[in-house]
């Protein structure tokens, strides 16, 4: 069985499970509610509208990222497990006492139904956040790692031992330098990739003197990068 298919099977689960729930709650609501007033009535569509909600929220809690979706550390889903079992509670209170005003009934079940939204909005907005930035970490760290490889590839195809050196030493600048980089670094980081390029086209031509010059641009320039990093921070 393939990923697909597991994923495939894993949806209609879940839909069956809602659909023998919400079944059931129907059985039950209209079995035993034989009075039904607009009171009745409106904590019903609320609570259809919660499975409706907390359906949506499952989904969207489970979006592929790498971040939990959750409200001060609590998850969403568990969140919009409380909210469809406050929604439910709440109307069914109203369903036994339907002749409380309609008004009354309105603006509470609003107001779990608002809070809950709320927080869905702040989990997700705060996950997305978190998200992005995990994703510009990650783009650092590769942009880094390719750098860095650039030049142990040089350094592995150079015959001078001095150039060799050089190339070991740069590399060990860049290897322990912070990966992760800011708007205060943009500019040289542009520097340093075009030197990085000058370097490799200086080896290839075989000018071993404008190699090891750049070379020591570069490390120059890491250091100034490096600094300009740790201030900014």
């Amino acid at each position: 069985m393939n990923k697909t298919d597991r994923k495939t099977k894993s949806v209609v689960g879940i839909a069956l499970i809602y659909v023998i729930i919400f079944g059931v709650l129907n059985l039950l609501i209209f079995t035993i509610f034989k009075t039904r007033t607009n009171v009745f009535w409106l904590s019903y569509a609320f609570m259809a509208l919660a499975f409706v909600v907390q359906i949506v929220s499952m989904f969207l809690s489970f979006k592929k990222a790498d971040v939990e979706t959750a409200f001060f550390g609590i998850p969403l889903a568990s969140f919009s497990v409380f909210y469809l079992g406050a929604a439910i509670v709440v109307g069914a209170l109203f369903m036994i006492f339907q002749a409380a005003s309609f008004t009354l009934a309105l603006v509470i079940q609003t107001l779990v139904l608002a809070t809950f939204l709320v927080i869905a909005i702040i989990s997700l907005l705060a996950r997305d956040t978190v998200q992005q930035v995990i994703e510009d970490q990650k783009k650092d760290v590769a942009s880094h790692k390719s750098v860095l490889v650039d030049i142990e590839m040089m350094s592995e195809a150079v015959a001078d031992p001095e150039l060799r050196k050089a190339l070991y030493r740069l590399s060990e600048t860049v290897k322990y330098s912070d990966p992760i980089t800011n708007e205060a670094v943009a500019g040289i980081e542009q520097r340093i990739k075009h030197k990085v390029k000058e370097l490799g086209f200086c080896i290839e031509d075989n000018q071993i003197a404008d190699a090891m010059h750049t070379c020591g641009e570069l490390e120059q320039m890491y250091l100034e990068r490096n600094k300009r990093l740790a201030i900014s921070k």
